[in-house]
């Protein structure tokens, strides 16, 4: 195996294996804002899909569905992000509805300055 893709202990120094664990196999909705230094909106995806793997080193792994399907997602291992969802039908901007996820997480990536 290579090296781990996120840094040694991972981001969350409170990581929670029985949160994690409960996380395996859940349907998620993700939602990612990419801001530019300023703190202004450049683009925003969205995606869904059940996760696959859980890891304070190599992150949380998405295989993703609907559009996306085939494709998989590594998000940073930030458990904190991952809230449960509300039930309910959600439906992204593209018009894919999902009903009933068991969570949603949001992330924020901000551009650096040139």
């Amino acid at each position: 195996m290579g090296e781990d893709q996120f840094p040694e202990n991972g981001f969350d120094a409170d990581w929670d294996q029985e949160f994690a664990d409960e996380l395996l196999g859940s349907l998620v909705v993700i939602g990612i804002t990419y801001q530019d230094a300023g703190g202004g909106t450049v683009d925003q995806k969205h995606f869904h899909g059940y996760v696959r793997s859980v890891d304070p080193n190599e992150g949380v792994t998405i295989k993703l569905e609907g559009d996306d399907a085939e494709e998989e997602l590594t998000l940073p291992p930030i458990l904190d992000a991952f809230e449960p969802a509300e039930e309910g039908t959600y439906t992204s901007p593209s018009g894919q509805d999902v009903i009933d996820p068991d969570f949603v997480a949001y992330f924020t990536v901000t551009m650096p300055t040139n």
